[in-house]
């Protein structure tokens, strides 16, 4: 079910009023659980199966744990290895099975394996690291175990969060689950803006540039320059998608009274390759500085080898980087992108320009921002590449540009991006306006044409959002 559907907006009033109609926390938490399953299960029920067996293992380990501290570190273990067991072993199950069938074939054994390929559930690698750092955390007493079955479950399958994040750490949304919500007008307010902007992001940015950037990664022997405006469209693209998503998300869940995190801070107008992972995916960038990063360079700091603390430098950034490159996708590319970013870190770190560092000069600051601009374009330019040798065929032998032609096409293709990508930079400029009049009278008339502009866009077919594939 997508946010964006007809279907979920007739899913979400009669839950919206059914959750603030009849009153108990005990009412409204069971009325969530059974929509969130019913939102999860929707497309297939194969889905909520999943979701509630993996559920299911992790309350029951964390139980254990609670009584059996003498066999919390086991356990949390055996729950890291079912969890991410689970979760290789369905999103790279194509790529296995295909393995297996090459061998099989090259044995001369024709034997059709296709009956062992299972539909990767929607939304598994979000909830597989919301659920291990829950564990994690209960293992190491940073968080109490929550008891209640219906409290816990709706902490993993919330489904504002189900499919695409944040990643919500149970520190902030186990204690809300927790606790009586009653209703309040700051609901509404905080929530209509999130919504009208995540739709716009969605329909009218993303969707459109979808269309240019798939026509151009489509091509089989692109120019360098064609290739290039087809890396700058994915690159606000995929920022409106999914910022699209946790603005959605964010917005459904203030009006069931919940606060989520943001997921976007800005993240273009990055200094550093770290502070680009600190505005960017917020709550990932989180989970692998928490739960990769800070525990690798903790480890090599206490180190007796004495090449430790220099690889306590290097190490750590690479790691998280290659797993965030793991997690996101079985290709090449995308493995190649989280060396690329791990690379990247060390670089700025050894060369004094750590995540902190931000230029005090005018000029110097736009510089350090459009020089990491260029590196987070080609970083995404790997990251959208058909496969590795499409990129390499491209890098070694298209032609910068063809003839006059192209060139014309080119200009027509920026234009269309840069008219399409017009209200992620409007909304921020706006945001930054002190004088309050000049804000009141701005902000409301931009408000008024993005609804006007959804309405437009609200019947052209929909795609899925980006992330649902990760």
């Amino acid at each position: 079910m997508r946010f964006t559907s007809s279907v979920f907006v007739f899913f979400f009033v009669i839950l919206f009023v059914l959750y603030w109609t009849i009153p108990g926390r005990s009412f409204k938490n069971t009325l969530l659980l059974c929509a969130s399953y019913l939102f999860y299960g929707w497309l297939h029920p194969w889905y909520g199966i999943v979701l509630f067996v993996l559920t299911l293992i992790d309350y029951f380990i964390c139980q254990i744990i609670q009584q059996e501290t003498k066999y919390k570190y086991p356990l949390r273990s055996l729950s890291l290895a079912i969890n991410f067991g689970a979760l290789i072993f369905f999103k790279y199950n194509d790529f296995f099975i295909a393995g297996l069938q090459n061998k099989l074939t090259s044995l001369g054994i024709a034997y059709n394996l296709s009956m062992l390929h299972l539909l990767f559930p929607l939304g598994l690698s979000f909830y597989v690291l919301k659920k291990s750092a829950y564990i994690i955390d209960v293992a190491q007493k940073r968080i109490a175990v929550e008891r209640n079955f219906i409290n816990y479950a709706l902490f993993v399958a919330f489904f504002p969060q189900i499919t695409s994040g944040p990643i919500d750490r149970a520190q902030n949304l186990l204690p809300q689950i927790s606790n009586d919500r009653p209703w309040d007008m700051d609901n509404l307010r905080n929530a209509w803006p999130l919504i009208i902007l995540g739709f716009l992001k969605k329909l009218v940015v993303a969707d459109s540039l979808t269309v240019i950037v798939d026509r151009i990664f489509a091509l089989q022997q692109p120019s360098i320059l064609i290739v290039l405006i087809g890396a700058l469209g994915f690159t606000f693209q995929l920022l409106a998608d999914f910022s699209a998503y946790t603005d959605l998300s964010r917005g459904f869940s203030f009006l069931l009274g919940f606060r989520t995190p943001e997921n976007f801070n800005s993240p273009y107008a990055s200094t550093t390759p770290t502070d680009f992972w600190n505005r960017w995916h917020i709550t990932l960038s989180e989970w692998l500085r928490d739960y990769i990063f800070f525990p690798l360079r903790r480890a090599l700091l206490r180190s007796k080898f004495k090449a430790s603390k220099s690889a306590a430098l290097f190490i750590p950034p690479l790691a998280a980087m290659l797993v965030s490159g793991f997690w996101h996708g079985t290709g090449w590319t995308y493995l190649i992108w989280g060396f690329y970013y791990g690379i990247l870190i060390i670089i700025y770190q050894v060369a004094g320009f750590g995540g902190a560092w931000k230029p005090k000069k005018p000029f110097s600051l736009f510089t350090a921002r459009l020089l990491m601009f260029c590196f987070i374009m080609f970083g995404w330019l790997i990251f959208r590449s058909p496969s590795l040798p499409w990129l390499i065929n491209v890098a070694m032998y298209s032609e910068w540009y063809r003839d006059y032609n192209e060139l014309i096409a080119v200009i027509v293709n920026l234009c269309m991006i840069a008219g399409y990508s017009a209200p992620l930079f409007v909304y921020p400029a706006i945001q930054v306006i002190r004088k309050p009049f000049g804000r009141n009278l701005l902000e409301p008339a931009f408000y008024a044409i993005a609804a006007a502009a959804v309405l437009v866009y609200l019947n052209s077919s929909s795609p899925d959002f980006l992330y649902f594939q990760f």
